[in-house]
């Protein structure tokens, strides 16, 4: 029993790993299950004993990452620039680095822009209500703030993995909480 479960789980990471390749050449209207069972080099039967198709491959896997960011946001608190929130912060960028491949697809051109939305939707939740909680901002400077931090934060998480994370996860946390609380007052100007 416990040489099948690691075989399934092996599978499984296969056929996800070969989604991701995909989806670095292709938006996912164009991955066919044939294409992504000759890159997983697997049979079809395979890929169906565990997927009805790529895009309940897809939404497994987005469901996971979504579930392992609201776990990390949902325990911190972002009100302020603190230690805490640059922790907070780390491990979200540590989660993302881990897994910077299907983040760079996931949050790219290629990406599902329901799930993009989603991201933002749980980040702009989360980091607003603790803005505004602590703040008092008003209704129509909250819902901007979203906006500009959410996909601001975002688009630096894509092009930081797409550009290999030569930053540390550290300096990218502390990064984002400077430029967030800060904004560009935040950094020395040479």
């Amino acid at each position: 029993m416990k040489n099948s479960d690691h075989r399934i789980r092996l599978t499984k990471q296969i056929i996800r790993e070969s989604l991701v390749t995909l989806m670095k050449e292709h938006p996912i209207p164009r991955i066919s299950v044939k294409m992504l069972c000759e890159r997983a080099g697997i049979h079809r039967s395979t890929f169906y004993a565990h997927y009805a198709d790529v895009y309940d491959l897809l939404a497994q896997i987005q469901r996971e990452v979504i579930h392992e960011v609201s776990a990390h946001i949902s325990n911190s608190a972002f009100s302020e620039h603190t230690k805490l929130t640059v922790q907070a912060l780390e491990q979200i960028l540590l989660y993302a680095k881990n897994n910077a491949a299907l983040f760079e697809v996931l949050l790219g051109e290629n990406g599902d822009l329901a799930f993009q939305r989603e991201v933002m939707l749980l980040a702009q939740q989360k980091i607003v209500h603790d803005l505004q909680h602590m703040k008092h901002l008003e209704p129509n400077v909250s819902e901007y703030l979203q906006y500009f931090v959410v996909n601001g934060a975002l688009s630096v998480i894509h092009r930081w993995l797409a550009g290999g994370a030569k930053e540390s996860v550290a300096e990218m946390a502390e990064f984002c909480s400077t430029l967030l609380y800060k904004g560009l007052s935040g950094f020395t100007i040479r």
